[in-house]
């Protein structure tokens, strides 16, 4: 399919950065120390401090 892309006529496309007109808004880059880890370990089905709990699958 990716090869097939080489057939297509392409010489009067002009090229673009973005396919919309609009620009997109950028976060500011700025560090932040936010414990996160009680809410990404509340949706796992079993925790040890902050450790994931997996079934063993390996003997």
């Amino acid at each position: 399919m990716v090869a097939s892309l080489q057939d297509v006529a392409t010489d009067d496309v002009e090229p673009m950065a973005h396919p919309l007109s609009i620009s997109q808004p950028l976060r500011s880059d700025a560090v932040t120390d936010v414990d996160r880890s009680k809410m990404i370990s509340i949706n796992a089905p079993a925790v040890d401090g902050n450790c994931f709990l997996v079934p063993k699958v390996i003997e």
